[in-house]
């Protein structure tokens, strides 16, 4: 059997076992990768552990001891009720709508896993303090889909645009590639309905779906509210005051760094990988947090599938499987032959699949010259269709391992069903907008 068969099936069988939730997800996602390794001879075998040498995974650990520290010496708190007692936070609905559009906007500029890794222990704090009329795990997953969606109003809000533009760069005519706002043409309206749809359908939908009143609503969320109190209760009497405003010190240098880090000269001694690891080092060095109770309390099972989740996205693109999939799909509706309105829709549909089951850096390398070509071939400018890849490759909102942010919330207690039936509904939504507004604003 073809290497690009065997990928797809591996990857429709660990799309289930995600989806029957009786392994833990680090098993899951082992198993997956090794068996890319065993069956794909075009993988290499490094590629069943690269996740953990990505910049991502340090950036994960470093900022869940870094925030973990805020609540241990009891700063956290103090922040809580500052942003608690606001008027922005006064319900659930409202706090939700405000952290969305927040997120929105800064993952523009800076790093989406840095926003989240920032405004997860934010919220966290305001829910502990709210006498429960908030509730951490209802706040955190449109957070973090807020990030990834404001990722791509930009070309600099994330990888994956910025890989489909050096495609195109290196074909004649087209040197200088796309601009910083391009992207922003279809993806601010998408934005705008993505923190409109949380403040109506999409609160509406977490509430059905999380269920906040089961009892096994928190299972394993490190950011619930009993585990805040619990870490409070532990150690904040006995912290001095310095090393909670270490803490809070070390908070903001992250995000200052995680800003500049998208920008030379910082660019070439930051990135999201390092700078999680200084945070961490800074903490653990002042003793704001003990070694043993920082590396006790991290959530191992999500960092163990985090490191080796990518070897199956690996498998499916180095095995053709990737690129099968989306010739069969451009050639069903008429490849070279089909209308230019067509084809963008197709195109967006495509890439917004494909990038919720590989990575979205590999799915826009992928698709951007199979769309080049096809569209060279029309006689029409390509620039159109490498925005939409662009922007649909950040659209990873439907699976738990299609974008490091998902992931990285995962300690919040999610499972793979809850992505697929919240984030699906928005992805659906999203995909229409984006292919009205690409019609609409780039031809």
């Amino acid at each position: 059997m073809d290497s690009s068969i065997i990928s797809i099936i591996i990857v429709l069988i660990t799309m289930g076992l995600f989806v029957w939730n009786r392994l833990p997800i680090s098993v899951v996602a082992i198993l997956g990768s090794v068996a890319m390794a065993m069956f794909i001879p075009e993988m290499d075998l490094s590629a069943v552990y690269s996740g953990f040498s990505a910049t991502g995974w340090p950036m994960v650990v470093g900022m869940c001891v870094v925030s973990a520290a805020l609540f241990e010496t009891g700063i956290a708190r103090k922040i809580g009720e500052k942003i608690g007692n606001s008027f922005l936070a006064k319900t659930e609905r409202r706090f939700i709508v405000t952290v969305s559009a927040v997120c929105s906007l800064m993952s523009a500029f800076m790093s989406n896993n840095g926003t989240v890794a920032i405004w997860m222990p934010i919220i966290a704090i305001v829910a502990a303090n709210s006498c429960g009329k908030i509730r951490s795990k209802m706040v955190i997953f449109p957070a973090g889909t807020a990030a990834i969606i404001g990722g791509a109003c930009s070309l600099i809000g994330s990888t994956s645009q910025l890989a489909a533009n050096s495609v195109l760069q290196g074909y004649a005519g087209y040197e200088e590639g796309m601009g910083m706002f391009d992207m922003t043409k279809i993806m601010f309206p998408a934005a705008v309905v993505q923190i409109i749809f949380w403040g109506t359908i999409g609160y509406k939908l977490l509430d059905k779906v999380l269920k906040p009143d089961s009892p096994d609503f928190d299972k394993g969320n490190m950011y619930s509210v009993a585990e805040i109190h619990k870490l409070e209760k532990e150690q904040e009497s006995a912290a001095p005051a310095w090393k909670g405003y270490v803490a809070l010190g070390t908070m903001i240098l992250c995000i200052v760094l995680f800003v500049l880090s998208g920008f030379q000269p910082f660019k070439s001694y930051f990135n999201i990988g390092t700078i999680g690891l200084i945070g961490a080092a800074m903490v653990l060095g002042t003793g704001c947090i003990s070694i043993k109770k920082a590396y006790s309390d991290l959530p191992w099972d999500v960092f163990v599938c985090i490191g080796t989740i990518s070897g199956i996205g690996t498998g499916l693109d180095v095995s053709g499987g990737g690129a099968l999939i989306a010739n069969a799909v451009l050639n069903l509706f008429g490849g070279k032959n089909a209308s230019v309105v067509l084809l963008t829709v197709v195109i967006a549909v495509l890439t917004s699949v494909l990038t919720n089951i590989m990575s979205n850096n590999a799915t826009a390398a992928m698709l951007t010259p199979i769309c080049i070509a096809i569209a060279l071939s029309l006689g029409i400018s390509p620039i159109p269709w490498v925005i939409v890849i662009g922007a649909c490759s950040n659209l990873a909102i439907a699976t738990s391992f299609g974008t490091a942010v998902n992931m990285q919330i995962l300690p919040a207690g999610y499972k793979f069903s809850d992505f697929v039936k919240i984030g699906g509904p928005l992805l659906i939504i999203l995909i229409a907008v984006v292919s009205i507004c690409s019609v609409a604003f780039l031809f």
